[in-house]
């Protein structure tokens, strides 16, 4: 194969990446500051309109979301919240967490590709995670990190 050919093969697998790349960053979502969302948490509403998610330990999740229900999560690493009960119980946990290691939990709207809601979302700052809008409204939305409270704990 000669030299020409290579370097034609290498610049169009690059375009082609480039493009894919900027193709997944139209279809990313945003998480955005709302003390309404968070005071709704604290609340404990489970509001009918919504599938609500974990991540993390059952007893202080890193995160919880709720996601409308008309929207389809593509993701295994989410537990469905399947009462208001153990909502309210998985919320009584982050406070007492957070409460431990003084940090504040916040209230986020998620909001699709075009800044339109779709969700909310519940954890502390460092509990970061990011969604990407896919097609028939299924979104991908991963996960914070393992280590979202562990950061805060303090050394031995």
């Amino acid at each position: 194969m000669s030299r020409f050919l290579r370097v034609l093969i290498v610049l169009t697998l690059g375009a082609v990446l480039i493009l894919a790349g900027c193709a997944s960053f139209k279809m990313r979502g945003a998480f955005v500051p709302d003390r309404d969302v968070a005071q709704s948490f604290e609340r404990f509403e489970f509001r009918n309109d919504m599938n609500y998610y974990s991540s993390g330990s059952d007893a202080y999740p890193d995160a919880l979301m709720g996601l409308k229900k008309e929207y389809t999560l593509d993701s295994g690493l989410w537990k469905k919240v399947e009462t208001a009960e153990t909502f309210k119980d998985m919320v009584q946990g982050m406070q007492k967490k957070t409460d431990e290691l003084m940090v504040i939990l916040h209230g986020f709207q998620i909001l699709d590709n075009s800044g339109q809601p779709i969700g909310i979302w519940y954890a502390i700052l460092s509990a970061k995670a990011s969604l990407i809008m896919k097609e028939d409204k299924h979104v991908l939305v991963f996960t914070p990190d393992m280590d979202t409270y562990m950061r805060y704990e303090p050394e031995d």
